[in-house]
């Protein structure tokens, strides 16, 4: 993914999100349906699919994006309760199903009715759930995950964790974008993320030891060089920890022998790239991960054999 070009977030982060108010038709004409991962009421997803006129362009069953959203592990959720913050995170689910990926948004456990590594398992068990489950509707051997601020430490802890990253989902998972990513957690000043993560982690020693870029200074050279390709992106306007963060964890990554491409988000704040999303503007970046996605999608040959020959068989 490339560098989008540079304009005002504020115009995009607006507490009213005029910009998506103004396409609210256009996000609510996508199909969501919701279903249930877990035994809380927090392990709930929601499902955007593509349109049908685009799924009959193609042989073959859309990819699938999950999002897992930030909110310093305190708070989050897959759409707000009223307008309107209930476009949000809609507009992405719709944003990606319109470009012909099926679209999954998920709820997951906060602080305090968790600890580690329960974040990371609420990831596991939502990708496990769509492969076993989406298989009719999509490509669940082509799973890509987008994951923004804390739940992207979900998500890379899960990587991370060979006890937690089982067999299923390293098959399936093709690539993951990591945006705006504290990777290590006590390198800046200990604000409310600081305190939510003793929380989660126990103590400080906790936090130095298990946050992502403590897991990936202990991995095995074999192990990381089997993961997916991942993507770390920052905004141009993000703050410094985590750049120092994504740089560092970018490098050791890479040394451990990881796939990894790094890609700054110009014009864009922390939490600009997600609301830009349907809004017709600064959106450009999540064109450019649509394009990525499809990139690294692997087809085996006997299903690539079926899509170009759909009447054998």
């Amino acid at each position: 993914m490339s560098a989008s070009k540079k304009f005002k977030t504020k115009d995009i982060v607006d507490p009213g999100y005029p910009l998506l108010e103004a396409n609210r038709a256009l996000i609510e004409s996508i199909q969501r349906s919701t279903h249930v991962y877990g035994h809380t009421d927090r392990h709930v997803l929601d499902v955007y699919h593509p349109p049908t006129t685009q799924s009959r362009d193609t042989m073959r069953k859309p990819h699938i994006l999950v999002f897992f959203y930030g909110g310093s592990f305190v708070r989050g959720a897959r759409i707000g309760t009223a307008p309107p913050q209930d476009l949000v995170h809609a507009n992405l689910g719709a944003f990606f199903a319109s470009r012909g990926i099926l679209a999954v948004v998920a709820d997951y456990r906060l602080i305090p009715g968790i600890t580690f590594p329960q974040g990371s398992e609420d990831v596991r068990d939502v990708l496990l759930w769509v492969v076993q489950n989406l298989p009719g509707e999509g490509d669940t051997q082509n799973i890509f995950v987008l994951a923004h601020s804390a739940g992207g430490v979900h998500v890379a802890s899960l990587l991370l964790s060979p006890t937690l990253f089982v067999s299923p989902l390293a098959a399936a998972l093709k690539g993951v974008t990591l945006l705006g990513v504290p990777f290590d957690i006590g390198n800046g000043k200990q604000g409310e993320m600081w305190e939510a993560a003793v929380k989660y982690y126990g103590s400080a020693q906790k936090i130095r030891d298990n946050q992502p870029i403590g897991l990936l200074g202990r991995s095995d050279t074999r192990f990381i060089s089997q993961l997916p390709p991942v993507c770390l992106a920052v905004a141009g306007s993000e703050p410094r920890r985590i750049v120092r963060a994504s740089g560092s964890f970018a490098s050791i990554l890479r040394r451990k022998g990881g796939c990894v491409d790094e890609v700054v988000l110009d014009g864009h704040d922390h939490m600009s790239p997600i609301v830009a999303l349907s809004s017709g503007y600064g959106e450009e970046w999540g064109d450019e991960m649509a394009q990525w996605i499809c990139s690294h999608c692997i087809y085996d040959s006997e299903s690539s054999s079926a899509a170009s020959n759909p009447g054998s068989g």
